[in-house]
C-alpha cells in the first residue's frame, strides 16, 4: 500500500511538474525554430540535448533567455531536471527571504547591495545544488522509495515529449 501512496504522491508532485517543464522547453525551442527536424519524440529529445553542446557566438545567439539558462545545465532527461531543480530552489529561497523580512515591501524596503551580493552567492550556490539534483531531491523527499520518484521524472520527461511532438504535429498540419 505504501508503494501505491508514494507512486500517486510521485506522479503529482514529479511526473506531472516535470512533464509540463518538459513541454515548454520544447515548445520553446520549436517556437524558436531549433527543432526543425525532429520527426518525433525521441528527436525531439535528442535535439533538446545537442541544443546545449552547440558552440554559439554571442552575436549569432538567438536563443531566448530560458533557452539559454537550459542550455547551461545540459541537455535531455538531467539538463531539464537540473533546470527544475534550480528552479524551484530559487523560487522557494525568494519566497522565504520576502517572507523573513516581512513581506514584499519590507522586502523592498531593505533591498540593497548586502541583499544582491548574497543573492547572486545564493543564485552559485543553487546552481550546484541544481547540477546534483539526485541528491537534493533525495533530502527532500522523505520516502523509502526514492526510486519511485526517480521514475516518475523520467515518465514525465518522457510524456513532456510526447506532448510536444503531438503539438509540433498539429501545427505543421494548420
Amino acid at each position: 500500500m505504501d508503494l501505491l501512496k508514494e507512486a500517486v504522491w510521485a506522479l503529482i508532485l514529479v511526473a506531472v511538474p516535470v512533464g509540463l517543464f518538459t513541454l515548454a522547453i520544447a515548445w520553446w525551442a520549436m517556437r524558436n525554430g531549433h527543432l526543425k527536424d525532429a520527426t518525433d519524440s525521441k528527436a525531439i529529445g535528442l535535439g533538446l540535448k545537442s541544443m546545449s553542446k552547440k558552440k554559439v557566438k554571442p552575436e549569432d545567439d538567438k536563443r531566448d533567455l530560458i533557452q539559454k539558462k537550459w542550455a547551461k545545465f545540459g541537455g535531455g532527461f538531467y539538463g531539464i531536471v537540473a533546470f527544475f531543480t534550480y528552479i524551484v530552489i530559487e523560487m522557494i529561497e525568494i519566497i522565504d527571504m520576502i517572507m523573513n523580512v516581512g513581506g514584499l515591501w519590507a522586502f523592498i524596503k531593505h533591498l540593497g547591495l548586502d541583499v544582491i551580493i548574497q543573492f547572486f552567492i545564493d543564485a552559485i550556490m543553487n546552481f550546484v545544488s541544481a547540477m546534483v539534483w539526485p541528491l537534493y531531491w533525495m533530502q527532500r523527499i522523505d520516502t523509502n522509495y526514492a526510486w519511485v520518484f526517480f521514475v516518475a521524472a523520467y515518465t514525465g520527461y518522457w510524456f513532456g515529449l510526447k506532448l510536444a511532438h503531438r503539438f509540433m504535429n498539429r501545427s505543421e498540419a494548420s
